[in-house]
């Protein structure tokens, strides 16, 4: 393995996501639960945010549809960019690594700005050029999920982030949310590890159930990074 990927090497990435709930208090409170279990297991963990411009990642059309799920999730889970610092402070201060996906260039503006050390792509972005070019001119490590993808944009990515010498690793998902083990396709880590020898594989798992048994043979199979969201019980919002 290149000095350049070992960043990837057993890290585990915790998705925070929109589960702040658009409320500064719940998202730190969040890093500070799951930093303390980062600490007492003694693992290398980042914490991960999701950014994207709200005013321009939705279009106009369909601003104020309140009967869209995922319209109403992004406007209620809105917060702003200081909120985005202390929270960015807050994941530094519990020794765990501050990275982001970014949806699109603005984002990726802002995450330069907060010195994050890891950007995400996410997987419904895989052949997006012009975030992926903006993602690139950061020069920072890149993750990427390959559930909803094509080889060939697989294929794509994998060269143009090895022509620029920027580390990515590749992680196995099925994009299902949440998925069962008949569905998980852990197959697909050999699969990867065959075609990109040169790239840190992950697992990014979404279980309803049992996530350790999946996770342990994603490992002995080769995964080096895991990716889990992560939430907490409480003010009655279920995880």
């Amino acid at each position: 393995m290149s000095q350049a990927n070992r960043i990837f090497e057993d890290l585990f990435v915790l998705e925070l996501a929109n589960n702040h709930w658009g409320r500064l208090d719940r998202g730190l409170r969040i890093v500070t639960d799951f930093s303390r279990i980062v600490r007492f297991n003694n693992v290398r963990a980042a914490i991960k945010l999701q950014l994207r411009d709200v005013d321009s990642f939705i279009h106009k059309d369909f601003r104020g549809r309140d009967d869209i799920r995922y319209i109403k999730k992004t406007v209620d889970t809105r917060l702003d960019k200081q909120d985005y610092v202390t929270l960015v402070q807050a994941i530094r201060k519990s020794s765990c690594i501050p990275m982001a996906t970014p949806f699109d260039e603005a984002a990726v503006d802002l995450c330069v700005e907060l010195g994050l050390d890891i950007l995400k792509l996410a997987s419904s972005d895989l052949n997006d050029w012009i975030l992926i070019e903006k993602i690139a001119s950061t020069k920072k490590p890149v993750i990427v999920s390959t559930g909803g993808s094509s080889l060939k944009d697989v294929d794509d990515l994998v060269k143009f982030f090895a022509n620029r010498n920027i580390p990515l690793a590749i992680n196995h998902c099925i994009s299902l949310y949440p998925s069962e083990d008949h569905e998980l396709e852990i197959n697909q880590i050999d699969f990867l590890r065959d075609r990109y020898p040169d790239n840190v594989i992950g697992y990014s798992t979404h279980e309803y159930h049992d996530w350790s048994s999946s996770v342990m043979l994603a490992y002995a199979k080769g995964a080096r990074t895991f990716e889990r969201h992560i939430d907490i019980e409480a003010e009655g919002i279920p995880v």
